[in-house]
């Protein structure tokens, strides 16, 4: 129960690149500081996803558009990336938490 509570009230959270995908902006190794989302992901945006084709598992994309209530999600390298074009659009309510800066590696501190 106590966990429940502070899962409901935490804002921020710090994920780790694991694949290449998001080359050049993120580089595998490279932490993360993502921020709950309190409205709708914007266009342009790095967020973190769930991936439709295995529960449990995040995905670090951008979104490329917004349509309707679902959201385009792409990598910004394609010869590298399984996103949207493998597995469709997903609803944009799916997708809570938006990355706000890179805190690791120290030469490569930036916000989004």
């Amino acid at each position: 129960m106590a966990a429940m509570a502070v899962m409901a009230t935490r804002r921020l959270d710090v994920v780790v690149v694991r694949g290449r995908s998001m080359m050049p902006t993120l580089r595998p190794g490279d932490r993360l500081v993502a921020a709950r989302l309190t409205r709708a992901p914007r266009r342009g945006e790095i967020v973190l996803a769930p991936d439709p084709r295995e529960p449990g598992r995040e995905l670090v994309k951008r979104v490329s558009a917004v349509t309707n209530g679902r959201l385009a999600l792409r990598g910004d390298d394609p010869a590298a990336s399984t996103d949207g074009r493998t597995f469709g659009d997903l609803p944009a309510r799916s997708v809570r938490w938006r990355v706000i800066a890179r805190c690791w590696p120290p030469g490569r501190l930036r916000t989004f």
